[in-house]
């Protein structure tokens, strides 16, 4: 499912005005009909609508949707938080639509005496993808006052939740807080990651039947993910398969207290499907990791110089995990990009290995092939910033880190986002799965093993990134659903594995 910025979907817009002669006023009823239909599904029986409006076009949807709803026998109260004469273009029709139906109208300054029928809806139709800048003050009341029946009654916003940044899912102020969207013409990339995922509730889309054509035309450089589209390259084993064919792991980390962490990446690759996996780590793991999966070749090493001879077979490292920022910690990470150089197998980096990326003074080069898995707070050392600035848009400071380390880079999160670079441009895969039980230590290591395992079975960086972040987060759903979200660790999610990958 591909995703579009705003600027991209106005394009695909004039494309069905100018060539084919679709009217701006018929889209704007085909979204009206839409969301009530939506509406009508999901909230029914229901007495009434109260849909909060400006003055553009997503009001004029807002408007539209009144007319129908009073058409269709529900009461209809329009929140106004302009004059009249201020409603722009096409939406001057649709607001004298609406006033023929007999919607009640009243002004933002009245709402504190309306009345709500407890079987009412809460409409969001005020500024949409419009946005630019900080809001005005009207439209902070009407949200505001929008939120506060939204705390009882269900809300709807057409189009995305207004306050949210349609292409990065920012919010600079404040926002409306949806249960669903309602989203038209084609799919917001701010619905999917940020703050944005958060408040947007259910996304549900229309294409308002604009001919499919025409969005070949708009290059979109954002998609949804989904592990399932490369699940032949990894699930499909032929009669004669051996454990070589399926590639070999290495997970290099846990440093003294710190190696429940590799145990876990290591597990992960090994349940993920990889043919051989091997785990350096102290030397003080390896009973712990013979217990817990015994399928893992273990080695304690106490130096990089002791780490060499166990470089030499794997087809991916995977190095960060419970690594810690020691002086062993900088030895492992200079050996492996030492011998990377030489073999040039793929390298992950996670956690403290990207904490201690931006401080070492590397005796050789980044490896050629590099994926970088870093949650915000490494993103924002990477790029020497802090959260809150990554967070702004996930995806510019994805492709700064992709760019200034030429790697495969998964920004983890809410709406975590893998950016990589193919014929010179980047391009961003969202992923759509996954549940706030997710944020417990060492779920980060798991997706390293399941990323690892990937590569090893024969994916390209960009494919084995976007599987594993896809299949990690279904499967903590899948979880989740058997157990609940509060205290899901990494191995309820690592169990969960096999059975998403099994074939039919």
């Amino acid at each position: 499912m591909k995703l579009y910025t705003a600027k991209e979907t106005k394009k695909i817009d004039n494309l069905a005005i100018k060539e084919k002669e679709i009217s701006g006023y018929s889209l704007m009823q085909r979204a009206a009909e839409f969301a009530l239909d939506v509406i009508l599904k999901e909230f029914g029986p229901l007495e009434e609508l109260v849909i909060f409006c400006a003055k553009g076009k997503n009001s004029g949807d807002g408007f539209l949707l009144g007319s129908l709803a009073k058409e269709f026998g529900l009461n209809v109260t329009i929140v106004t938080c302009c004059p009249s004469k201020e409603i722009k273009g096409v939406s001057i029709k649709a607001f004298k639509e609406m006033k023929a139906s007999k919607a009640k109208i009243i002004s933002i300054n009245s709402i504190g005496k309306l009345k709500v029928s407890r079987k009412a809806v809460i409409v969001d139709a005020l500024i949409g993808t419009g946005i630019k800048g900080n809001l005005r003050k009207n439209i902070k009341d009407s949200i505001l006052a929008l939120n506060r029946l939204g705390t009882k009654l269900p809300v709807v916003s057409l189009d995305i939740a207004s306050g949210v940044n349609p292409d990065t899912g920012e919010v600079e102020d404040i926002c409306v807080y949806a249960d669903i969207t309602t989203t038209f013409v084609a799919q917001k990339r701010g619905c999917f990651t940020s703050i944005g995922k958060k408040v947007s509730g259910e996304v549900m889309y229309s294409d308002l039947e604009i001919p499919k054509q025409l969005f070949s035309k708009v290059t979109s450089t954002s998609s949804i993910i989904n592990f399932e589209e490369n699940l032949d390259k990894v699930v499909y084993r032929e009669q004669d398969a051996h454990k070589g064919n399926f590639g070999h792991v290495l997970v290099v980390g846990g440093d003294r207290g710190l190696g429940g962490a590799g145990l876990m990446a290591s597990k992960a690759a090994v349940y993920s499907g990889a043919g051989l996996t091997s785990l350096v780590t102290r030397p003080e793991h390896v009973n712990a990791s013979l217990v817990s999966c015994p399928e893992v070749m273990v080695k304690g090493v106490n130096s990089g110089q002791d780490l060499e001879e166990h470089l030499i077979k794997p087809t991916v490292i995977a190095i960060g995990p419970g690594l810690g920022r020691t002086a062993w910690s900088e030895q492992m990470i200079q050996r492996v990009f030492w011998e990377a150089e030489k073999r040039d197998f793929v390298v992950i980096m996670d956690a403290d290995a990207l904490n201690l990326l931006p401080k070492l003074k590397l005796s050789s080069k980044l490896p050629r092939r590099l994926v970088l898995t870093p949650h915000p707070g490494e993103a924002a050392t990477l790029l020497n910033t802090n959260v809150e600035t990554i967070e702004s848009d996930r995806f510019a400071y994805s492709a700064k880190i992709q760019k200034k380390f030429n790697a495969t880079v998964v920004l983890k999160g809410s709406g975590t986002v893998i950016c990589h670079k193919k014929n010179g441009i980047q391009q961003w895969g969202v992923c759509n799965a996954g549940n706030p039980g997710m944020a417990s230590g060492g779920m980060g290591d798991v997706l390293t093993g399941i990323i690892a395992g990937m590569i090893a079975q024969g994916l390209t960086p960009k494919e084995a990134c976007e599987v594993g972040v896809d299949l990690h987060a279904k499967a903590a759903d899948q979880a989740s659903f058997d157990l609940g979200e509060v205290g899901l660790t990494p191995s309820d999610v690592i169990e969960e594995l096999r059975y998403l990958l099994k074939y039919d």
